[in-house]
C-alpha cells in the first residue's frame, strides 16, 4: 500500500510505504519520524475532483503476521484484511484489492470532507479464528500386511478410512501488525449511493433509506512529523524508511518511540569469539527478554531443557534463574522467524558484551520489544517437545515482561546466506528480502 504526501517543508512529493515510520524527502535531504496520535488514517481521491458532497466512509485494515496454536500442530501465514466500519448494507463490507492497487494519502485539516463516524471498533476478534473448535472428515490412507497362506510371502492391501477430526485452537498471535482506518469517497445521485473511484452504483434494487451522523477532520487525527535527532546530542541518527529503534553514533545510544516522544533503548553488542577480524559485514538486532510466566514452570535454562528434551546434560548452573528469551528485532519471512527465535533461544548466549555500538552495518530494526513479547507463547509451544501436553497449557499461560535488551550479533557473509558462528546458526538473505513485504 503506498501513500502520497507532501513533504512538509519544501512541499515536494513524496511516496510511503505503509510500513514506514521514516518521512524522507529526496529533494531537500528532510528526515521527519511520523507518529499518528490514535492510527494512521488515509483516504482515496475521487476520480473527479471537482465533485461535490462527497461522502467518505471508513473501513478498518488490517496486517500483520499471524501465528496459531491447534491440535495438528503451529501454523504461520500473513493477515491482510479490509473490512467495514459502519453498519450499513449500502456498502460493500471489504475494500478488496483497492488499497494495493490505488494510491492514498492522509487526511489532512485541508481536507474539508464530510467523514462517517466509524461506528463499530476495532477488535482484534474480526481477525481472529472464529472457532475454537472445529470438526472434519479427513482421509487415512493405511497399508496392512495379509500372509499369503501358512508359509507365503506377505502382501500389501491398502485401506482408505474416513474418520472425524477434532481441531482445537489454543493460542493465537499477532505481530508486526498494523491497524489504520482507510475512507473511500462516496457520493449519493437519485437516493442511491454511488463509488466516486468507479463512478457506479454501488446497489441496483430500491433506494435504502439509511442517515449517517458526519464529522469533519479531528485535531486527533493529525499526523505528528517529529526531527529525527538524537535528543541527547542533537546529531542525526541512523535508520531506516521502516525502523522503530534510532541509533546514534556520535553519543552511542539507542532511541525508541512512546507516547511521549523518543526514550532510551538498552542495548549491547555481542562480542564473538568464532568470527575472523575483518570478516563480520553487517550485524543482525536480537531481543533478549526476560519475563515472569504464569502457568508453566520455565524460570532457568535447565527447566527450557526439560521442555523441549534437549540432548543436554544439565549442568549445576542452568538451575539458577534468570533464564532470557531471544528473538529476531527485523522482519523475515514467519516460518523463519520462529525457527531464528528456537536456535538463539536454545542456544542461551552467554558470551561478553560490549556497551559500544557496532562498527558496521546493521540490519534495520523495525520489530519492538512488544512485538518479541506477544511472540513468545508461539516461541513456547514451537519449544515444547510434548505437544499434546504442552499446547492444552497455552490458554492459561500468562507472560509478564519484566527486562528487554537489544543485543546486536556479527555475522558473516556468503553468496547467499548470513552465518552467525557462535550460535551455529544460518539466515538465508531472501528471507530478509521477504521480510521487506510484510
Amino acid at each position: 500500500m503506498q501513500i502520497e504526501h507532501q513533504c512538509p517543508r519544501c512541499g515536494a512529493p513524496v511516496v510511503l510505504e505503509e510500513t514506514d515510520t521514516l518521512f524522507t524527502c529526496s529533494f531537500c535531504k528532510t528526515r521527519l519520524y511520523m507518529k499518528p496520535r490514535d492510527c494512521f488514517r488515509y483516504c482515496f481521491s475521487p476520480a473527479d475532483p471537482l465533485l461535490e458532497q462527497v461522502i467518505y466512509v471508513p473501513y478498518w485494515r488490517f496486517r500483520g503476521v499471524h501465528y496459531t496454536c491447534r491440535t495438528s500442530g503451529i501454523a504461520n501465514g500473513i493477515v491482510d484484511k479490509t473490512f467495514l466500519a459502519v453498519e450499513s448494507k449500502h456498502f460493500p463490507q471489504s475494500l478488496g484489492l483497492r488499497p494495493q492497487a490505488l494510491k492514498l494519502h492522509f487526511v489532512q485539516p485541508a481536507d474539508n470532507f464530510r467523514f462517517i463516524p466509524p461506528g463499530i471498533p476495532f477488535e482484534k476478534s474480526f481477525v481472529e479464528a472464529k472457532h475454537n473448535v472445529t470438526y472434519e472428515t479427513v482421509t487415512v490412507h493405511e497399508t496392512r500386511f495379509v500372509r499369503r497362506g501358512t508359509e507365503g510371502d506377505y502382501a500389501e492391501i491398502p485401506i482408505t478410512r474416513r474418520e472425524l477430526r477434532e481441531e482445537r485452537l489454543y493460542h493465537e498471535a499477532f505481530i508486526a501488525d498494523t491497524m489504520s482506518l482507510i475512507y473511500t469517497p462516496m457520493f449519493v445521485r437519485n437516493g442511491r449511493f454511488h463509488d466516486a473511484i468507479l463512478n457506479e452504483p454501488l446497489y441496483d434494487g430500491p433506494p435504502l433509506h439509511e442517515s449517517f451522523p458526519y464529522e469533519v477532520f479531528s485535531g486527533s487525527w493529525a499526523v505528528d512529523f517529529m526531527p529525527t535527532l538524537c535528543p541527547e546530542c542533537g546529531w542525526d541518527t541512523l535508520a531506516e524508511r521502516d525502523s522503530r529503534i534510532l541509533l546514534c553514533n556520535t553519543c552511542n545510544s539507542a532511541w525508541g518511540n512512546d507516547r511521549q516522544g523518543l526514550k532510551r533503548i538498552s542495548f549491547a553488542t555481542a562480542v564473538s569469539t568464532k568470527t575472523a577480524q575483518g570478516s563480520v559485514r553487517q550485524y543482525l538486532p536480537f531481543w533478549r527478554i526476560r519475563v515472569e510466566i504464569e502457568g508453566l514452570k520455565l524460570d532457568c535454562y535447565a527447566d527450557l531443557v526439560r521442555l523441549g528434551n534437549l540432548p543436554r546434560v544439565i549442568q549445576p548452573g542452568w538451575e539458577e534463574p534468570p533464564f532470557f528469551f531471544w528473538t529476531p528485532a527485523f522482519k523475515m519471512t514467519p516460518a523463519v522467524y520462529r525457527r531464528m527465535s528456537k536456535q538463539f533461544t536454545i542456544a542461551n548466549f552467554s558470551g561478553e558484551f560490549d556497551d559500544r555500538l557496532p562498527d558496521a552495518p546493521i540490519q534495520a530494526i523495525n520489530l519492538t520489544a512488544e512485538d518479541a513479547v506477544d511472540s513468545l507463547i508461539t516461541i513456547i509451544a514451537d519449544l515444547g517437545i510434548n505437544k499434546k501436553k504442552v499446547l492444552p497449557l497455552l490458554p492459561d499461560i500468562k507472560i509478564t515482561p519484566r527486562e528487554a535488551l537489544l543485543v546486536f550479533f556479527p555475522v558473516t557473509e556468503t553468496d547467499h546466506e548470513y552465518i552467525q558462528p557462535d550460535i551455529k546458526c544460518g539466515l538465508m538473505k531472501n528471507a530478509l528480502e521477504k521480510g521487506k513485504n510484510i
